[in-house]
């Protein structure tokens, strides 16, 4: 008995221009290992993980040693660390998003 398909293998174009080049490579000439060495070489990626590593870090420190920055100068004051934190986070996110929107309206990114 034949089986019906619901579902094609794969679409009559591909969906992108990176899935177009893939067609014309066989899958023993593409690992996931090459697709890594190809990112190191790609110098816009190292720069955005440099930079992305560099700021990771920096927020993770102070959000870490917040409370005990704040209450070294300011002796009881636990609960306006905790504010300051939470501050840092939400003007974070609330950057990330304005950002974002301006990075999408204006098209400047590479």
């Amino acid at each position: 008995m034949q089986q019906m398909k619901v579902f094609k293998e794969k679409p009559k174009y591909p969906p992108s221009q990176s899935q177009a080049v893939l067609v014309d490579v066989s899958p023993d000439d593409y690992s996931y290992k090459q697709s890594v060495i190809n990112l190191f070489r790609n110098f816009p990626f190292v720069l955005l993980l440099i930079s992305y590593g560099i700021m990771t870090g920096i927020f993770y420190s102070v959000s870490t040693l917040l409370n005990q920055m704040i209450v070294t100068h300011y002796v009881g004051e636990e609960v306006n660390a905790g504010r300051i934190g939470l501050t840092l986070v939400v003007a974070g996110m609330v950057g990330s998003i304005i950002c974002g929107l301006w990075l999408d309206h204006t098209k400047t990114y590479k």
